[in-house]
């Protein structure tokens, strides 16, 4: 399946770049990204972009590209695990999310473009460290209406500001001791309403701007490599115990965090 893969991508990247214009280099990052993300069901934005910031390309149109590949990432897994997505859990998540996140983007305007991912990217590896490091815990109580929602309005503000709204949820379903497959989907179905939310928000934000302008058939082309990268990081997730994927997920957080510094 991985050789089959590799070969798959490595000829649709030398397509893509003669046809379209498109970087090889580029396709082959996209598909690492979306191979690894898709095995804790996050992380695609902040394990891509350290590897796409390397080409020659605008960070306008490098963000375009990230959000396209994403959403349809998600998009495809959500469908795919979608008798796993626990409503009831996911609603306060979205609440929060969906308030904060114009938030998060308002801020985002006002800060430096090189500074504030720093920050976040040493919370989520800080996180991440502590979690793959720690001994067992006890099971915890189940948390609050109010308390979710604050988790949720967490990550839609780090969605706002980093494009990256997946960690904080993603570590809060670590720690409610579901099954995999539940934690993945959750994560994954509030990713999605907030990669949607936010390419709406930054278009409301800035009409007429570049980030609200229609994306290109270079920029698409890029959509298979992510797609094939994420088919992979599925059936590796599949073959994943309980324990295994929280460790997986734990690691992602840190790679997540570096790639942000990056």
């Amino acid at each position: 399946m991985a050789l089959v893969a590799a070969l798959a991508v490595t000829s649709y990247a030398v397509m893509a770049a003669r046809a379209l214009d498109v970087s090889a280099l580029g396709a082959m990052s996209v598909f690492a990204a979306a191979t690894l993300s898709s095995i804790g069901g996050f992380a695609f934005s902040a394990l891509c972009a350290p590897l796409l910031a390397q080409l020659d390309m605008a960070p306008v149109r490098m963000v375009q590209t990230m959000a396209l590949c994403s959403i349809a990432i998600q998009g495809w897994s959500v469908w795919m695990a979608r008798r796993d997505i626990d409503l009831a859990a996911l609603a306060p998540l979205l609440a929060g999310g969906l308030c904060a996140l114009p938030a998060g983007v308002a801020v985002l305007t006002q800060l430096p473009s090189s500074g504030y991912g720093a920050p976040v990217g040493v919370l989520v590896a800080g996180y991440g460290a502590w979690a793959l490091l720690r001994p067992t815990l006890p099971r915890r109580p189940r948390p609050g209406w109010w308390a979710t929602v604050l988790i949720g309005a967490t990550g839609g503000m780090t969605g706002g500001l980093a494009a990256f709204p997946g960690a904080v949820v993603a570590a809060w379903c670590g720690l409610r001791d579901w099954p995999k497959e539940r934690q993945r989907a959750v994560t994954q179905a509030y990713i999605l309403v907030m990669q949607i939310t936010l390419l709406g928000v930054i278009a409301a934000m800035a009409p007429g701007g570049a980030l609200g302008s229609l994306p290109d058939l270079g920029q698409l082309a890029y959509v298979p490599a992510a797609l094939i990268g994420a088919a992979c990081g599925l059936r590796l997730f599949r073959g994943l115990t309980d324990r295994q994927f929280g460790q997986a997920v734990n690691i992602l957080l840190i790679a997540a965090g570096v790639g942000m510094l990056v």
